[in-house]
């Protein structure tokens, strides 16, 4: 037989209704035409078309399994606004709970948001988090660091750690500190569930303070958003300036401290306009002109009883680390591997051929003492600058500087100069070839030559 038989009492011992009028078959599956037939040579030949669009219309939940546990949602948009053809939807009804879609492909919960609510005093709120550890212990042999923000400025402390176990005593330190420099003390301290922030001796210690310890769900960094995105931000920080000039991997401690001092003096969208962590910390602004590029190279200039006799050196080289804690001076890592305070030190941030010679003295609060820079001209000309060039020319239009006309009888009225002390050209600084000569040997021989 080319075709198949269907037996119309199997059809309705399954609960489908099966009906013959004027030549058609009707099979009804629960109240849905389900196929269409008409009678041809004493048979009934079904149209299977309707059974096709019977298999199209499903319920929603049939459809979401369908296409892969695709989200609910995304397929009631599709359904409504029939960006596909062919997804006829019978019934909108869903399990509460899919549970393959649960295990494959469920996440974690999203943190609410904190509708812009944001402390307005100082040490209301603290974040804190630790960092590490490190692929390499520092100089000083930490492996972590800890950083300890207050939420109203922004301002943050940073300390290094040898082990987790001694963040308690950097907290005591900087808890004394803080609530010196504000006259209040700390209400909140926010952190994660870490053992080093959830042991008996802090416990005790904020018992004491009457600080509110409020930490994270196990395995939910997200709730501790700040401190998280801080230590993101600095060890990139960090990582871009020391890659920048190609400092030592263990100097990882003095980058991230100087990355701290940075961001404590620039602005952000996390705080008011205008504003800086320093001058809502302090009341003060920041003045940065102190700065220069961490990793650096420099001459340090020396004492005068670290000088090696009468012709030894008056510099040594070094290698710029940060901005020290309660001195006005530079860190420096010395060739020798001597860490040291300077204070007059010669800089060459980029090429020395490119510098010239400064002397300035910081002003404010952030002075850190005198610097002098390296600065020499590719072109010959003296390191004054464009308009001394032009000051210091004769009105006569000789070309030549006043220094030059100096004891040759020219008027010293007719010449216009600055106050400030001349600088010899950089000519002068440089090495004089010297040609020898056969020495004379007789006084006649020395007059003449």
């Amino acid at each position: 037989m080319g075709f198949n038989l269907m037996s119309v009492g199997m059809t309705e011992e399954r609960g489908e209704e099966v009906s013959f009028k004027g030549g058609k078959t009707i099979i009804n599956i629960s109240d849905k035409v389900a196929a269409c037939g008409t009678r041809k040579s004493g048979l009934y030949h079904l149209d299977m078309a309707p059974l096709l669009d019977i298999a199209a219309v499903a319920s929603l939940q049939l459809w979401h399994v369908r296409v892969g546990h695709v989200n609910v949602a995304a397929v009631k948009r599709m359904i409504k606004n029939k960006d596909i053809d062919g997804l006829k939807c019978s019934s909108m009804a869903v399990k509460d709970v899919c549970e393959p879609f649960v295990y494959g492909k469920v996440a974690m919960t999203p943190m609410p948001s904190a509708g812009g609510k944001r402390v307005s005093k100082r040490l209301q709120l603290v974040h804190s988090d630790l960092g590490g550890p490190m692929s390499e212990p520092s100089r000083g042999g930490a492996l972590y660091f800890g950083t300890f923000t207050d939420d109203f400025p922004r301002w943050t402390d940073v300390v290094f750690l040898q082990k987790k176990s001694y963040l308690l005593s950097e907290y005591k330190k900087w808890l004394t500190k803080a609530q010196l420099h504000t006259t209040t003390k700390i209400k909140i301290l926010r952190c994660d569930n870490g053992g080093e922030y959830v042991s008996n001796a802090f416990k005790a210690l904020h018992d004491e303070n009457g600080t509110t310890h409020q930490t994270t769900v196990p395995d939910t960094p997200q709730q501790n958003g700040v401190p998280e995105r801080l230590n993101r931000v600095l060890v990139k920080m960090a990582r871009t300036m020391m890659r920048h000039k190609d400092v030592d991997q263990d100097l990882w401690a003095d980058a991230i401290k100087t990355a701290v001092y940075i961001k404590n003096r620039v602005t952000s969208r996390s705080r008011p306009i205008g504003k800086t962590p320093f001058e809502l910390w302090t009341g003060n602004k920041p003045n940065v002109s102190h700065m220069r590029v961490f990793g650096s190279t420099f001459l340090v200039v020396l004492h005068k009883s670290h000088i090696d006799g009468t012709f030894g050196d008056k510099a040594v080289k070094g290698v710029f680390l940060g901005y020290p804690d309660g001195s006005k001076a530079y860190k420096v890592i010395l060739d020798v591997g001597k860490v040291v305070k300077a204070r007059s030190v010669v800089f060459a941030e980029t090429n020395v051929s490119e510098e010239a010679e400064v002397s300035e003295e910081l002003p404010g609060d952030e002075n850190v003492g005198v610097e002098t820079g390296l600065r020499s001209s590719s072109d010959g000309e003296g390191v004054d600058a464009d308009n001394d060039d032009k000051d210091d020319k004769q009105d006569d239009g000789s070309g030549k500087s006043a220094d030059d006309n100096q004891g040759c009888g020219c008027s010293q009225d007719t010449l216009r100069r600055r106050g400030r002390a001349r600088r010899p050209p950089v000519e002068y600084w440089r090495p004089v070839s010297l040609v020898a000569h056969e020495a004379p040997t007789t006084y006649v021989q020395a007059v003449q030559g």
